[in-house]
């Protein structure tokens, strides 16, 4: 099963995050990995957000470090690594922020 590990940043901030983004597939007819994650990605940052009182986000920038898929390397990680990272997209479709889901 593949997986894309990612950073992005949001509006003017010019903090890094770190993203993984699992998936039972992803197609390769699509208009770019970094559009495939964003969608998910900035929805679900503005379901965190308004749980949180927060504004929603209107600017999101996404950059791919990697694509995995399982027919070239194995794609198995424990749940450890959630907390590693800042958004996370397991296989069974929870979403982690900060390690917590949400």
């Amino acid at each position: 099963m593949p997986f894309i590990t990612f950073i992005y940043k949001v509006g003017k901030n010019s903090k890094t995050y770190y993203g993984k983004y699992c998936s039972d597939y992803i197609s390769d007819d699509h208009e770019g990995l970094d559009n495939e994650v964003k969608y998910i990605l900035e929805q679900s940052l503005n379901q965190y957000r308004k749980q949180n009182n927060k504004k929603i986000i209107t600017k999101l920038m996404v950059g791919i470090l990697s694509f995995s898929s399982s027919e070239t390397t194995p794609t198995y990680s424990t749940n450890n690594e959630i907390k590693c990272f800042d958004f996370y997209k397991n296989y069974n479709e929870q979403i982690y922020i900060n390690g917590k889901l949400i």
